[in-house]
C-alpha cells in the first residue's frame, strides 16, 4: 500500500509527480488560506490508482459564517465535492471528525496530443508560423507514431501558407468583420477540430522547447507552459501564469495582480495566495473534456481580457487553472520592458512599482469616496 500524506506546500510539489498511489490524505489546515486546497484535492485525485482512496481531514468549525479570512467546514465540503465532481465518488462522511472520504473512479486520461495554431493569415506573419511549426514537429509526442496531430488555423486564402508541411493540417476560419477580434470563436473552433484528449493552442510567437510536452503532467486541466522572453539582462519569466480579480462583469478590482515576473517560477504555488489564477491566452493547455464543459466566451474579443474571463468561469466551475513549469516556450514578441539588471533586484523594483502603484490606487479611492465622488 502506497500512502501520502499532504499537509502543506511543499508536499505538493511532490506529490504532482507521483502516481500509483493506493490511498492519499490531505489535511487541510495549512492549505485553505493560501488557497491551495483545489491544488491537494486535483493532484491526489490524479496521483491515486483507480479505486484508490482520498481522505480529507478538515478541522474547520461546522458553522455557516462567511467572515473575510474565515473558512467554515461547511465551505470544504463544498469545495471537496465540487472539485472532485467527475474525479471521485463519496465512500464516508464523518461531520464529528470532519473527514470526507472519497474513492478515485475516473480512469486516467488516455496518451494523446493535439496542437492547433491561431494564424492571422497576414504575410508579415508567415516566418514566425514556420518557426512555430518547426518547433511543434521537434515535440515527440506530436508525430503520426503517437497519433499526435497538428492543425493551424486561418483565413480560407491562406491555405496554402503550409506549404511544405505534410504533417500539418488547415482549419479554414474567417473571423467576422467589424473592429473587434473575436478570437475566442476562432480558438473554440480550433479545440473542437482537434481529436487528441490533450490540447494545446498557441499564438504564432510562441516557440516550444524541444522537450515542452514531455514535462507537462499527464493530468491535468486548464494549465500553461512556463513562458520566457529576451531581455536587457538574458532570458526571463514573461507571461504564463498570473493572478487577480477583476472578472466578474460590474465588479471592481481589490487585489493587486501578480505574475511570475515577480515570484520565482520554483515557488509558483505561492501565487495562488494573492488572487484568482489565469493563464496568458498567447499558449496555453486545456483537457478536451474540460474545454467541452467550459469552452472561451465568444462574446468577449481578443483585447479584452478574454483569457482571464475564461479561466474565472473555469476555476468558479471546478477546473484547476495551473502551471507546468519545466515544460518551457519562448516568446519571440516582447511587449513588456525589463531593465538590464540582475533578477533578484528586478523583482525588488517591480514589487515595489507595483506597491506604489497599488497604494495610490487605493489612496484615491479613499479620498474620492469622502469627497462623494465614488
Amino acid at each position: 500500500m502506497r500512502e501520502f500524506v499532504v499537509t502543506g506546500r511543499e508536499d505538493l510539489y511532490r506529490l504532482k509527480a507521483m502516481r500509483g498511489l493506493s490511498r492519499v490524505v490531505v489535511e487541510t489546515r495549512r492549505l485553505l488560506y493560501r488557497n491551495l486546497l483545489p491544488h491537494a484535492l486535483k493532484y491526489a485525485a490524479w496521483a491515486l490508482m483507480p479505486g484508490g482512496t482520498l481522505l480529507v481531514r478538515d478541522a474547520s468549525p461546522n458553522v455557516f459564517d462567511l467572515w473575510p479570512r474565515f473558512v467554515s467546514g461547511k465551505m470544504v465540503r463544498q469545495w471537496t465535492f465540487k472539485l472532485l465532481a467527475g474525479e471521485a465518488e463519496l465512500v464516508r462522511l464523518d461531520l464529528a471528525a470532519g473527514e470526507i472520504e472519497l474513492r478515485r473512479t475516473r480512469l486516467p486520461t488516455p496518451p494523446g496530443w493535439g496542437a492547433g495554431v491561431v494564424f492571422s493569415g497576414q504575410e508579415a506573419e508567415l516566418p514566425r508560423l514556420r518557426q512555430c511549426l518547426d518547433a511543434l514537429l521537434r515535440q515527440p509526442e506530436l508525430g503520426p507514431e503517437r497519433e499526435g496531430e497538428i492543425v493551424v488555423c486561418g483565413p480560407a486564402a491562406a491555405s496554402d501558407s503550409i506549404a511544405g508541411y505534410r504533417q500539418v493540417r488547415y482549419l479554414p476560419y474567417e473571423m467576422p468583420p467589424g473592429p473587434r477580434v473575436m478570437i475566442c470563436g476562432k480558438k473554440n473552433a480550433l479545440i473542437r477540430a482537434l481529436r487528441g484528449p490533450r490540447i494545446l493552442v498557441l499564438h504564432t510567437r510562441v516557440l516550444l522547447a524541444p522537450d515542452t510536452l514531455r514535462h507537462v503532467p499527464e493530468e491535468f486541466e486548464i494549465s500553461t507552459p512556463r513562458v520566457f522572453a529576451d531581455g536587457p539582462a538574458g532570458r526571463e519569466d514573461y507571461l504564463s501564469l498570473g493572478v487577480h480579480d477583476p472578472s466578474l462583469p460590474g465588479q471592481a478590482p481589490r487585489l493587486t495582480p501578480s505574475s511570475l515576473r515577480r515570484i520565482p517560477a520554483e515557488r509558483y504555488l505561492d501565487l495562488y495566495a494573492e488572487g484568482a489564477p489565469y493563464v496568458d491566452g498567447g499558449v496555453f493547455m486545456v483537457r478536451k473534456d474540460v474545454h467541452a464543459r467550459c469552452p472561451l466566451n465568444e462574446d468577449v474579443a481578443w483585447d479584452e481580457v478574454e483569457d482571464l474571463e475564461w479561466c474565472t468561469r473555469a476555476l468558479a466551475a471546478g477546473f484547476l487553472i495551473d502551471l507546468a513549469p519545466e515544460a518551457t516556450a519562448t516568446s519571440v514578441v516582447a511587449k513588456l520592458r525589463s531593465p538590464p539588471l540582475p533578477p533578484q533586484v528586478i523583482r525588488w523594483l517591480r514589487s515595489g512599482k507595483f506597491a506604489v502603484h497599488a497604494g495610490r490606487h487605493r489612496l484615491r479611492d479613499r479620498a474620492e469616496r469622502l469627497l462623494e465622488r465614488r
